[in-house]
């Protein structure tokens, strides 16, 4: 079983690759869509808490990869379902591909040879959608994690695992937590051979579909984190 990952120049993608040679993991194909778009600035804050969690949010994925001398195929683009990537795709002998972002993913891709697989912020069917971590907080005090197959629905594809992470007890959710926890997920499927394993079918008539949380229901799901 062969299984590679396609980067984008965002924090998530930042801790998935970092974390993976962290735990000395190695993949067989990296795929990076960068678009050279300036890195964002972090604070020293920031920074501490991200290292606290196991990588370094201020290193970008382009030093990451050179620093450790990986070996990686670069697009100029940042599109999931654009035809050059496809194209290069369908080469690879890979049977699972990383999702780390990058658009929704289309037929033509899906239909390209591998699956791939996601790592969505929440419990599906449960939390379906968007910024579901803060949902998660909001309605059952802790963020949740599910891997699965992605299909063309949002989503709804085989559950390959779920874990459950309490809830931070800082404000950076969308900056570290998210990641963090996606992260983590991420090693222990990769650890734990799961993805050789039975895949559980969701039921598409169960669950909640959530949307981009407004911006006081988002205050109140950090105000819950960081209260004394």
């Amino acid at each position: 079983m062969k299984v590679g990952i396609i980067l984008t120049p965002d924090d998530r993608s930042k801790a998935y690759l970092q974390k993976l040679l962290n735990h000395k993991i190695f993949l067989d194909e990296i795929i990076f869509m960068n678009d050279r778009r300036e890195d964002n600035y972090y604070s020293n804050q920031i920074i501490t808490n991200s290292l606290d969690y196991g990588f370094d949010i201020s290193e970008s994925i382009s030093t990451t990869l050179l620093r450790n001398k990986l070996s990686f195929k670069e697009f100029d683009f940042i599109n999931i379902n654009h035809p050059e990537l496809i194209k290069y795709i369908k080469n690879c002998s890979v049977d699972y591909f990383l999702f780390t972002g990058g658009g929704i993913l289309k037929k033509e891709i899906l239909q390209s040879g591998p699956k791939f697989i996601h790592f969505h912020p929440g419990i599906v069917p449960q939390y379906r959608g968007s910024t579901c971590f803060y949902y998660g907080i909001i309605n059952d005090d802790t963020c949740g994690v599910t891997a699965f197959i992605m299909d063309e629905k949002l989503d709804t594809g085989n559950i390959i695992f779920q874990k459950i992470f309490p809830k931070p007890n800082h404000m950076f959710i969308d900056e570290v937590y998210d990641s963090y926890i996606r992260s983590e997920t991420l090693i222990e499927v990769l650890k734990k051979n799961l993805l050789i394993k039975n895949h559980i079918k969701q039921d598409e008539k169960q669950g909640e579909t959530y949307f981009i949380i407004h911006p006081v229901l988002k205050h109140i799901a950090i105000l819950n984190c960081i209260k004394k």
